[in-house]
This record gives structure tokens, C-alpha cells and sequence, in this order.
């Protein structure tokens, strides 16, 4: 005991220690259980923090040292070092623009009830400036302007005087307009929502080889396969006129033969005018089979011609993938003029030859890339994304 109270206390033993422990500061909640490390200051607090003797501060710096000995060590990063977070800090989740499709379609049925009550007022108001067989004035008037926006024509009901006939080539020209308005808005909604319904429903086999999926959906540009539209939107125009060929058939009392002679004329627009819906629930049913049935008739028409320029895109994109390059390609490639084609330079030229891009889209995004090069270095950095912020 008495070696222990002569001991002398070295003044800067404390002072050491808690250098070591500040430089070799390391993470301990990645350590197991088992392998707990003892805090070196609880050697100082049994009495306030001070140091009983200097056997059990040498034991204590001892013990520090030890286990830290044949362990990885876990060092703070240096404050000078580019800091990644500062960067996601100033990243924006910017998306992609989703076309609102539900403020079209509620667009699109406004117009369209404004258009048909517009129609309905005026023919009810003026029924002696037309001629026809009269049913009901209200489901006539509907029918009359159903007709004339679908352009069918039958000539069963039409205008006699000349302020009627001015009123109907008003009525059609804007008819035209909610034609486009309800190609491009609801009858695309409608095909989208029933193309989704269809690729939900289809279970992908989990065996190697044949998929339906794989047969209707295209991966690569994430949408159903163009073939598929078509037998859809055809699958539709079917379905269409054998509706139409029943109800005539039960409601207008016409044969077999003429009530699907009747319904084809009607879904195509042609509308001969020898036969026509007289009938007033015949009348009132044609007021929506009508504008449905044109509308999808149309979007098939316009589905097959897409089908024809993608088949047509494709054989000039395997054809200029499969030509060897020759010199002039080679010249024409080279942007940058010094004799001879990058990557990038090569699938620039190889997306244009395929009618993927045109120059105005290369120089629109020449002219993007100059004004986020700040101080025309021929690159982005930083700075320049972030406009000297960081």
C-alpha cells in the first residue's frame, strides 16, 4: 500500500488518454454483442472522474490500446472532402409530364353536352324549317344532331329553309371539332383503361419459353403490342355492329339482311339514306350507338394505318442497322471533323438515318446543353447544374 500512495500521478497521462480516445474515435453499434468494448472513462468515474492511481490508469490505457488492436477501424470522413449529400440536398425529383386523361374526358363531355343541348334547343324551337318523319321532338332532335356530327347523313330528317340549312353547315363544322376532341381524349382514355384491364389480367406461365405477355405486351416501349390494338379496336367495330344489327332487327322490325346492312352503313358513315331508324326508342338507342360505334370505327381505321408506318419503321431501321458503313457515312458521321466517329457521333448519325431524330432536335438540344455549360467547357459539372449554389 504504501508503493501504491508513492506513486506519482504523470501530468499528462489523463491528457493522452483522452487524445487517443478523440483521434481513434470509431462507430460501436456494428459490434457484436459478444464483443462489447469497455469505455476507458470508466476507469476515472468511481471518484468523480479523477484518478484513484496510476495502476488503473495504466490498466485502463493498456486496455484501450488492446482492444483495439486487430480490429478495422472506422475513421470520420476528412471535412474536406466532397460531400454526395450536399448534391442530393439540391436534387429535385423532377418526373415525367402524365397527361391528365380524366380533365380531358370531363372536358370533352361538357363540350359535348353544351354542343347537343345547343342542337337539341334550336331544332325544337324550328321543327317546320325541317323536313322528315316526325317521332318524338326532343329524342328527333338528338338523333338529327347526332347524325350530323357523325357525319352518317341519312336524309330521313334535314333542313328545308335556308336559315335551317345555314344553321346546319354551322352545326357541322363545329361538329368536326368535337369528333377530333373525342378521338383524341375519350376514345384513347377508354382504350387505355380496357388495355390495362387486359395486361392485368393476363398471368405470365413461369416456365422458360412461349408467354402470352410476351406475345401482347412490348417491353421495350412499355405499352401493348401494335397488332393487339388493332384486333382490339376491330374486335370493337364487331361488336358494334352486331349490337346494331339486333336492336334494328327486334326494334325496327327490318330483315336479317337489312338490319346488318343497315348497321355497317351506319358504323362507317356512308348512310345511303334508303334506310334509316323511325322508330322512337329505334331513334333514341341511335343517339348512343351511333357516337360510339363512329368513334371506334375510326380509331380502328387509324390503329391499322399505324400498324402499316410502325411495319414500315421497322424494315427501315433493320436495313440501316444492317448496311455496312461506307466513307461517306464516315463523313457525315464526323462532327467534330478530325477523320474520325465516336459512339456517340455514330449513334447520332445512325438515329437520324432511321428518321428517330431530325437536326432541329439535335440543335434544340445543342442549345439546351450551351446554356447549362456556364463557362463553355464542353461539359457540366456542378456548378454548372447547380448554378454555383453548392
Amino acid at each position: 500500500m504504501e508503493q501504491k500512495d508513492s506513486f506519482q500521478e504523470p501530468p499528462h497521462l489523463k491528457q493522452t488518454l483522452l487524445e487517443s480516445r478523440r483521434d481513434f474515435s470509431f462507430d460501436t453499434t456494428n459490434f457484436s454483442s459478444n464483443h462489447e468494448i469497455e469505455d476507458p472513462s470508466s476507469s476515472f468515474s468511481s471518484s468523480g472522474g479523477d484518478v484513484e492511481d496510476g495502476e488503473s490508469e495504466a490498466s485502463a490505457i493498456s486496455q484501450f490500446f488492446a482492444s483495439q488492436s486487430g480490429r478495422s477501424k472506422r475513421f470520420h470522413r476528412c471535412k474536406t472532402a466532397p460531400a454526395m449529400t450536399v448534391m442530393r440536398d439540391h436534387v429535385k425529383n423532377i418526373g415525367k409530364p402524365v397527361p391528365d386523361s380524366s380533365s380531358l374526358v370531363r372536358q370533352a363531355a361538357v363540350l359535348l353536352i353544351i354542343y347537343l343541348s345547343l342542337g337539341v334547343f334550336i331544332y325544337s324551337f324550328n321543327r317546320d324549317h325541317f323536313s322528315g318523319i316526325e317521332t318524338n321532338p326532343v329524342i328527333d332532335a338528338l338523333y338529327f344532331c347526332i347524325v350530323t356530327m357523325c357525319t352518317i347523313g341519312y336524309g330521313d330528317i334535314a333542313p328545308s329553309s335556308s336559315a335551317a340549312k345555314i344553321f346546319a353547315c354551322l352545326f357541322v363544322l363545329v361538329g368536326f371539332g368535337f369528333i377530333d376532341i373525342l378521338l383524341s381524349g375519350v376514345v384513347n382514355y377508354v382504350l387505355d383503361l380496357q388495355e390495362n384491364m387486359i395486361l392485368t389480367g393476363i398471368e405470365e406461365k413461369s416456365q422458360e419459353g412461349f408467354s402470352v405477355r410476351n406475345y401482347i405486351y412490348d417491353k421495350a416501349k412499355g405499352r401493348m403490342r401494335i397488332r393487339m390494338k388493332v384486333g382490339l379496336a376491330i374486335g370493337v367495330v364487331f361488336l358494334c355492329i352486331g349490337v346494331g344489327s339486333v336492336v334494328l332487327y327486334f326494334m325496327e322490325g327490318l330483315s336479317v339482311i337489312d338490319s346488318f346492312y343497315l348497321s355497317v352503313m351506319s358504323v362507317t358513315t356512308v348512310g345511303y339514306g334508303d334506310r334509316a331508324f323511325k322508330s322512337p326508342q329505334g331513334r333514341l338507342f341511335a343517339a348512343i350507338w351511333l357516337l360510339v360505334s363512329t368513334l371506334a370505327v375510326a380509331r380502328a381505321f387509324l390503329y391499322l394505318a399505324e400498324a402499316r408506318i410502325d411495319k414500315r419503321h421497322r424494315r427501315i431501321a433493320k436495313w440501316v442497322l444492317h448496311r455496312e458503313i461506307t466513307v461517306e457515312d464516315l463523313v457525315a458521321a464526323d462532327l467534330n471533323h478530325n477523320g474520325f466517329i465516336s459512339k456517340s457521333e455514330y449513334v447520332v448519325y445512325k438515329l437520324k438515318e432511321m428518321g428517330k431524330i431530325s437536326e432541329k432536335d439535335i440543335l434544340q438540344i445543342c442549345d439546351q446543353f450551351n446554356k447549362l455549360d456556364r463557362n463553355n467547357s464542353g461539359k457540366l459539372t456542378l456548378p454548372d447544374l447547380f448554378g454555383g449554389r453548392l
